[in-house]
């Protein structure tokens, strides 16, 4: 597979989610990708588009979240997604693990994207919040 570049920008509101996944999967299909590898990167991107469209911009349409994925030749996809919102201290979220989380609808985004791929992590701009999630793909049998 060659080095390859993609980027999705889509605006802030009730339909973003689903425009972006849709993109992000026909991306995604045209490569020769392992099955789990093809699931754990639409999983993590969509929960980071997520988080970006609903804490991040707050669901406004002004605002937009640009998604780049990066493949490259060493067998490494890198996957950023950034939002216009304020920021965040990841330190402070709650352990989604612990008894008194396990049932609140809300607050397991980031340690999914966490336990799906190699490494996440933020970056905090006066435009906003990046997120950077690598994983390092698996040669498909």
């Amino acid at each position: 597979m060659d080095e390859l570049h993609k980027r999705i920008v889509v605006k802030s509101g009730n339909s973003a989610l689903r425009e972006a996944e849709a993109e992000l999967k026909a991306i995604l299909d045209q490569l020769d990708l392992s099955e789990s590898d093809e699931h754990n990167l639409l999983v993590a991107a969509s929960e980071a588009v997520n988080n970006a469209i609903s804490h991040g911009n707050r669901n406004d349409p002004a605002k937009s979240v640009t998604v780049d994925m990066y493949y490259q030749e060493e067998g490494e996809m890198v996957i950023t997604v950034e939002d216009e919102g304020g920021g965040f201290n990841p330190a402070e979220l709650p352990d989604p693990l612990l008894p008194e989380n396990l049932l609140k609808p809300s607050g397991r985004g980031i340690h999914i994207m966490k336990s799906l791929m190699d490494s996440v992590d933020f970056d905090f701009t006066d435009r906003g919040t990046r997120i950077t999630m690598r994983l390092n793909l698996a040669k498909k049998d």
